[in-house]
């Protein structure tokens, strides 16, 4: 009779160590794959807070009201970061706009001074109700605005503004070809160029906000048209 034979402790350790390693394998995929879904979402995340703040953005600059009106308050400033976002502490728009929404019927103007600015990599934006006070007298960042924080992480932000001017001397050119934009201004008003005075609108802004693991995002809005 044949006496069967059993795994000797070498087979034994061997089966042991590529079990080992198939599970080591395992668990780094999986951990791997776990990491890549939850960076997914982050990322996501990002980006849907990136385009409500696109939405909030648009609706502010649909209803601007043109500096020229007769409003004290009625103006229009803008101005890329000087710096990284990280380290700057500037405001980039300020501008008044009406249209903002009464869901209680309360007895107030549908007017708002508006401001954005970028702090220490967050995006704000500050209002104030319409309250008839000197623009000297009112001071968006502290006790006389609300604040609504928008984005976390900027890291640029970037603004252009189309002129009359450069529609005046360059034409459609000015608007197509490939590097239309260059031509456009990075601060308003800017008082040297013909069209882009204090009591002007820009005729269109572009803005490019940079966010940290996201990278950048442009968009482009046509200015309300100013009454001559």
């Amino acid at each position: 009779m044949t006496r069967s034979q059993g795994f000797t402790l070498l087979e034994v350790m061997i089966a042991l160590v590529i079990s080992a390693l198939i599970a080591v394998m395992a668990f780094e995929s999986l951990d791997a794959a776990d990491a890549g879904a939850t960076r997914t979402n982050e990322v996501l995340n990002e980006i849907n807070r990136l385009d409500r703040a696109w939405q909030i953005i648009a609706a502010d600059l649909r209803h601007v009201i043109p500096p020229a009106q007769a409003d004290k308050n009625a103006v229009f400033k803008a101005e890329s970061l000087r710096s990284s976002g990280e380290d700057a502490d500037q405001l980039v728009l300020l501008f008044k706009r009406r249209g903002w929404v009464n869901f209680s019927n309360l007895p107030r103007s549908d007017l708002q001074l508006v401001g954005y600015r970028v702090e220490e990599g967050k995006l704000w934006r500050d209002f104030v109700p319409e309250r008839n006070l000197e623009l000297s007298d009112i001071d968006l960042e502290e006790d006389d605005g609300f604040h609504q924080l928008l984005l976390d992480g900027v890291e640029d932000v970037q603004l252009r503004m189309l002129h009359q001017g450069a529609i005046t001397s360059r034409g459609k050119s000015a608007l197509e070809e490939r590097e239309f934009s260059e031509d456009w201004l990075q601060k308003w008003p800017d008082n040297t160029q013909q069209g882009a005075s204090a009591q002007d609108l820009p005729l269109a802004v572009e803005i490019t906000i940079e966010l940290k693991g996201v990278g950048s995002s442009v968009r482009l809005f046509a200015m309300p048209e100013q009454q001559q």
